[in-house]
């Protein structure tokens, strides 16, 4: 006896009835599958530049506050040990590093992430854009002072800047975007 099939209606979204015979093969044309992978396609096309703009931001906004982490705490060891520590860094090879003043002991040395970099640092003297500098910090929780700027994107025309300050009275040190 042969096998029947049976017939089901259904009602479409657009309201159109529908016959379809249950036991049939089902699926997505070869159009159907082009159509989504095109779209795919030019949706991770447009995404992708505005998601490698915002993992650049959150690099260099890490990078902050690494080096401001660092900068409290060459304070707080300073006022801790009583005695000098300093902060110092290497614009030109974008590397910073604390050192014991007394023992003259440094600390491990720290990269900054490619992208990412020193672009000026500014105290009461003449303002460094190239070479080293450092920010003393003293055992009664004062410091040298300064204000050192971080960027990303091309010198001279950084797509984000952040300027790290600290204050020469307090010792305190904070984060702000720079905003040119």
């Amino acid at each position: 006896m042969p096998k029947v099939e049976k017939a089901t209606t259904w009602i479409s979204s657009v309201g159109r009835t529908c016959n379809h015979r249950t036991g049939g093969a089902r699926g997505f044309t070869l159009l159907e599958m082009i159509l989504v992978l095109l779209l795919v396609g030019l949706i991770a096309g447009l995404v992708t530049p505005i998601v490698a703009s915002t993992l650049d931001r959150i690099e260099l906004q890490s990078a902050a506050r690494k080096l401001n982490s660092a900068l409290r705490w060459a304070r707080s060891e300073a006022v801790t040990r009583k005695t000098r520590f300093a902060f110092q860094g290497d614009i030109e090879h974008g590397r910073y590093w604390l050192t014991n003043a007394t023992t003259e002991q440094n600390s491990h040395v720290e990269d900054l992430k490619t992208g990412i970099r020193m672009a000026l640092f500014v105290n009461q003297s003449e303002p460094v854009s190239a070479g080293k500098f450092q920010i003393v910090f003293y055992p009664q929780g004062s410091t040298s002072g300064g204000t050192l700027y971080l960027e990303t994107g091309e010198p001279g025309k950084p797509e984000d800047r952040y300027a790290i300050s600290v204050d020469p009275v307090t010792g305190a040190s904070h984060i702000r975007k720079d905003e040119d």
